[in-house]
């Protein structure tokens, strides 16, 4: 697939406080180069990657995953991010966290974004609402959004479930076997995740 940046919009301060708290460096690390940039912006800015910055650090750690410490390090002391107080704790090592925990957080910070910026939309001023279309758009995006979510716990606590139970002795399967298919699971599960986002984003004004 394809990515190109998003719409370069900037949502309150506090968007993604909460979802900036619950996700760690090492889950931030996970994921494909695209999600790790449009991730790092997010959780550090508070905001969608506009064009230069994403080429910049896509430039940077595209198949190098190696860089991406060196990236959080260096969004963090830049002065957008100082400006705004955040902090991410780096552990060194930083080695990637569970890809499960890892997904979930990253949704949860990729959503509440999108849910910051509806409700930004949402209580516009009426002389700024131009298109009387939007507060429908935004009720049902919403309601898109809300729904991805819970479809996004329900694969995730099944994938879980799948990989938990024990096998059966006669058809045991090999750890790396087992841990390429959580592999795939996973892919399958972020990629469905991704269109769905990207759709959304897509149709916000």
């Amino acid at each position: 697939m394809t990515h190109t940046a998003g719409p370069s919009f900037v949502a309150p301060a506090s968007a993604t406080e909460a979802c900036l708290a619950a996700i760690t460096a090492a889950e931030l690390i996970v994921g494909t180069d695209h999600d790790f940039v449009v991730n790092l912006y997010l959780a550090l800015l508070d905001r969608w990657p506009d064009e230069a910055g994403y080429e910049h650090f896509m430039e940077r750690v595209r198949d190098k995953p190696e860089e991406r410490p060196g990236a959080i390090h260096y969004m963090a002391q830049s002065p957008e991010a100082l400006s705004r107080g955040r902090h991410m704790p780096m552990p060194d090592p930083l080695v990637p966290g569970d890809p499960q925990r890892a997904l979930a957080a990253q949704m949860d910070l990729r959503s509440s974004f999108l849910f910051a910026r509806m409700n930004e939309l949402k209580d516009r001023p009426k002389s700024e609402a131009a298109d009387p279309a939007i507060a429908p758009l935004v009720r049902e995006l919403r309601a898109e959004m809300a729904a991805l979510r819970r479809e996004m716990r329900e694969e995730l606590a099944a994938i879980a479930g799948r990989l938990t139970q024990p096998p059966a002795a006669e058809a045991a399967v090999p750890a790396a076997a087992a841990r390429e298919e959580w592999a795939d699971l996973l892919s399958l599960a972020e990629a469905r995740m991704e269109m769905r986002l990207r759709a959304l984003e897509r149709r916000l004004p």
